[in-house]
């Protein structure tokens, strides 16, 4: 899964070493670290998401909800508007 935030790019996959884990990457580590501030930040080969956090499927559950909490809802009509 791909979550694009105005700050960044995330992609989310399971982890390959634990299934109670997800992989998250990343182009921002400042946004890894604020999103995930008890995980310590990796270094990974991807050109496309240089940064990485392995983390708990709950703490990842708990990290969307804080996103979809800041989103600002009042931007929606103007969005609407360019649409049609």
């Amino acid at each position: 899964m791909i979550i694009q935030t105005t700050n960044a790019s995330f992609l989310i996959e399971n982890c390959e070493f634990d299934s109670a884990l997800v992989a998250i990457h990343s182009d921002s580590r400042f946004e890894l670290s604020r999103l995930f501030g008890s995980v310590k930040v990796k270094s990974s080969d991807s050109h496309t998401y240089p940064f990485t956090v392995r983390i708990s499927k709950q703490e990842f559950t708990d990290s969307l909800i804080l996103l979809i909490k800041e989103i600002d809802y009042t931007s929606f009509s103007q969005l609407e508007s360019n649409w049609m």
